[in-house]
Order: structure tokens, then sequence, then C-alpha cells
């Protein structure tokens, strides 16, 4: 690849000229001008550089050219609070493929009254479905034989005197494990939960309590998972702390022990993070969890569960296989799915909300680096592990992962669950299911 001439660049510095530029502030070493702005230049994700005061200058940036170590020092310091905003537009890609738009509808049952979540169910690839609805009814659904099961009944947790923080209003939320017995129904942005047996008419076997300590703040932390070919139930105890449970019996799993500490010190592995929606990946290999920390700072973290659960108990906390992979300040509680085992998506490119760019990131699970990004999704992130689909508001999009490009839509068609087994997508509204499968069968595969 020509790199150009090695020269004394406008920066001091003896070097081959960066594709970024930079406005002459930045471009000197000694400029201590604080907070900077992206200026995107069309072409994907590419950028120039300009110091806050050419930028609300009102007059065109006069643009140098910067060496690669002074591009990477002004991105170490975008991440640690200095990139006050993206200017223009990227560049979004398109590679049109072909996509079947058929969706399938089913009206609900009337008696199912209304549906208030939907989970994916069952062993096979058949499309079963569980649903919970407003009067407490867990049914599993089979929308192709239009026909429903109600298996369990149960008491929706109340929380007397809750009150929505930013928006984030208190709704019940239904889980399902893998192997199609067992449910969790908790309260996202609430503190209590519980888990039941689906074939003891949902016998309450295990009951959820978060903590009182800002659980609005974040979704419940739940996910059920497999380990030893048995299921496990991963669940929040207190705002820092997870553990894992056995949903038949509701055995604790990880149990903590360690000598007392002196008052005057921290607890060991103590963890000053908030636990938010955890994410387990397909293989049940990693867990991913959607926290903050104080200031607020949203802080996603990835480790390993086989490690959590024969090896250390305190993986979860500060275990050597738990990796950060980015820190935004204000900014959690946001779209995230695993495309493979080890590639985990994270919706928004950057390190602030006032300063966030639609698109996605996409980190290794393994070494907690990042791996690519590309600009465009912003809705609840779904993947078959071929394609990723954003549910945006105005209906489906379809991107290739590994190359960025946008390759299809399904106009109207807005997700809110994913059955991989199945290979569908579906949401339940206003007395209608509706599906579409995915079609992973004509797409590329991603890379892990």
């Amino acid at each position: 690849m020509y790199l150009g001439t090695v020269r004394t660049l406008p920066c001091g510095h003896v070097a081959y000229a960066a594709s970024a530029r930079a406005c002459p502030h930045l471009a000197d070493p000694r400029y201590e001008g604080g907070r900077h702005v992206r200026l995107l230049t069309g072409r994907r994700l590419e950028y120039d550089l300009a110091c806050a005061g050419c930028d609300a200058s009102g007059q065109p940036v006069t643009l140098v050219q910067i060496c690669e170590g002074c591009v990477q020092r002004h991105a170490e310091d975008a991440e640690n609070g200095d990139l006050a905003a993206w200017r223009g537009q990227p560049g979004i890609e398109e590679r049109p493929e072909p996509v079947d738009r058929a969706v399938t509808q089913w009206p609900l049952p009337d008696e199912l009254h209304e549906v208030i979540d939907l989970a994916p169910f069952g062993t096979t690839s058949r499309s079963t479905w569980l649903i919970l609805t407003v009067d407490g009814r867990v049914a599993e659904v089979e929308p192709d034989e239009q026909r429903y099961t109600v298996l369990a009944a149960v008491d929706l947790l109340a929380e007397a005197g809750h009150q929505p923080w930013m928006g984030r209003v208190l709704r019940h939320r239904l889980h399902a494990s893998a192997c199609g017995r067992f449910a969790a129904i908790v309260n996202d942005y609430g503190r209590f939960g519980r888990v039941v047996d689906l074939d003891r008419s949902g016998a309450t076997t295990l009951l959820l309590d978060g903590g009182t300590h800002h659980p609005d703040t974040v979704p419940y932390s739940v996910t059920f998972a497999q380990h030893g070919g048995r299921p496990i139930v991963v669940h929040r105890t207190a705002w820092n702390r997870l553990d894992v449970s056995d949903p038949e019996s509701g055995r604790l799993l990880t149990a903590r022990t360690h000598e007392p500490p002196n008052p005057d010190e921290r607890p060991p592995h103590a963890l000053d993070y908030f636990h938010g929606r955890l994410h387990c990946s397909p293989k049940g290999c990693w867990l991913a969890d959607d926290g903050w920390v104080w200031s607020p700072v949203g802080l996603p973290v990835v480790w390993d569960l086989d490690r959590w659960l024969r090896t250390n108990v305190w993986e979860s906390e500060d275990g050597p296989s738990r990796h950060r992979l980015c820190q935004r300040a204000y900014h959690w509680d946001i779209p995230m799915c695993f495309m493979t085992d080890n590639l985990l998506a994270v919706s928004g490119i950057g390190f602030d909300d006032e300063a966030m760019l639609a698109g996605v990131r996409v980190f290794s699970a393994a070494s907690g680096h990042e791996i690519t990004a590309f600009a465009g999704p912003t809705g609840e992130l779904f993947s078959d592990g071929h394609r990723l689909y954003p549910a945006e508001p105005g209906g489906l999009e379809i991107w290739d992962p590994v190359t960025g490009h946008r390759t299809g839509a399904v106009p109207g068609f807005v997700p809110t669950c994913h059955h991989r087994r199945a290979g569908e997508l579906a949401t339940a509204a206003n007395g209608v299911m509706r599906r579409w499968r995915t079609g992973r069968d004509t797409a590329a595969p991603a890379t892990s």
C-alpha cells in the first residue's frame, strides 16, 4: 500500500501523513484548548478534526496534515471525554440483496387479552413462542397451527411508590429457558421478579430481589443459560452483584465467602458497577452486561460463564476473562446482541450521549477488542450469525456486519423478539402476532 512520503508535517513530526487532517490548532502539540469535534467526510466513518473554536467560528475550517500518532492522541482524548460532537454525515454503503418481505400475521385469540411480552420457546426449530398477558397468564402459542396453551397463571409483582426515572417506566418482562421448562417474569426498572416451573403449572421456584439501590436505572438483570447439560438462571441479587441459581430447586450456585474486611478498607472483590440487561451468547460461552458506573458512565462488559461456574466464583466481579468493552458518559441501556458466540454488536459510536453517532461497534468477547464499526443502525439489534437486523422505527433493516453494507429492508415490520432456532423475528401487539423469517440460509456468514 502506498503511504506517501515521510516528511516533516505541520504537527512537527517526521512521519507519513494520516488520512485524517486537523485544524492548525489541533496540529500544534502545544495546544491545550480542550474539546474538539470530528468532521465526517462522507466516506464511511472517516473524519477530520477541528478544535471547538474553529468549529464555532462559522467559517470553513482550514485543515492541515498530521501524523497517525497525533490522530491516536486525539482519539485517546476523545475516549476520555474531549469529543464534543460529530459534524456532517457518515457514508452508508448499500449492497442490495434479494429479500422476501412477506410478513406472516396471526390475529391472537380474543381470550388472551392484551399481550405484554413475547419470548422464543421450545427446543426445536418449530415456530413456538411464550407470551405473557396483562392478567399474568403465560401461554405457549403456535402461530402456524393457530393454537395456544396456557401453561401458568402468575401474580405480576407490583412495586408500590415506583416513579419512572428518565423515561424508564416499570414494565413486566418475560424470559424463557432454552429447555422449554422455566420462565422468569421480572420488573424491568424495578426490584422484583420470579422464576416459575412451567412443567408444574407455573409453581414459583425462585423469588428474585435485585435490591433497592437505583433499580429504576436498568432493566432487571436476568438470563437463562445451559451449563453441564442443565439449565441455570443468572440474576441480580444486589445492584453490584450477580448470582447463578438452579431454576428447578432455587439452589444458589455462586455462594461467595471471604474473610470479614477491615471496616476502613474496601471489601475484597467489591464491584462499583450497576448491573444492567444481560445477554448470553448463542452457545452459552459468554455473558454480556449492559451496566453503568458512577458518574454515570455506560460500561458494557463481558466474561466467561464456564470460568465463573467452574474456576472462579468472583469471575463476574474481577476475573481475568472480564473485559470492559467501551465507556460512554450518560449512555447505557442500549441495543446490543451477540452475532456469533464471540462477536457482540453494541449500538452507538462515541464516548458521550451528547456526541453519539448512530451506528454499531463490534467487539470480540474473548479479547475485549473492537473488531469493526459502521454507521447507520439505531434500533434494537438482532442477529442470526450471518446478518445484523436493526429494528428501526420505520421497519426492519438488514446489514452485513463484515463489510458494513446495508443489504435490504422490510418496511413497516418492527420486531421485538428473535427465535434463533426457528429463524424468525416477531412482535405481538394490538391483538396480532407478526413474524418474518430471517433467511439465514442465503446469507454469508460473519467471521468470529
